[in-house]
């Protein structure tokens, strides 16, 4: 089961854990975000795909991308928590 890029851009945004858009920066803030967490996800084994793993992901996209310390993952950390259960949610909610 493949998590869509699209559904992670949708997600990103709604969340807009950087406040970008917030501030006026266009819908398509978070795509690159999007598209390695997707590539990530995909690349996971099912019985890896797990809340802890995402955030993972997520949190290691998030520093790469935005040059995050230690403090700064952190503060991000139920942003990314909450990006997480919706990945979830959002595959458990596709699987027959």
């Amino acid at each position: 089961m493949s998590i869509l890029r699209t559904s992670i851009e949708e997600m990103l945004r709604a969340e807009d854990i950087e406040s970008l858009i917030e501030s006026g920066a266009p819908d398509d803030e978070y795509d690159s975000e999007a598209e390695e967490i997707a590539r990530a996800l995909n690349a996971l084994k099912s019985n890896r795909f797990t809340e802890d793993n995402i955030v993972s992901i997520i949190s290691q996209v998030w520093t790469k991308m935005f040059n995050l310390d230690e403090d700064d993952i952190q503060k991000r950390m139920p942003a990314f928590q909450k990006v997480a259960h919706e990945v979830l949610l959002a595959r458990n909610d596709k699987q027959p």
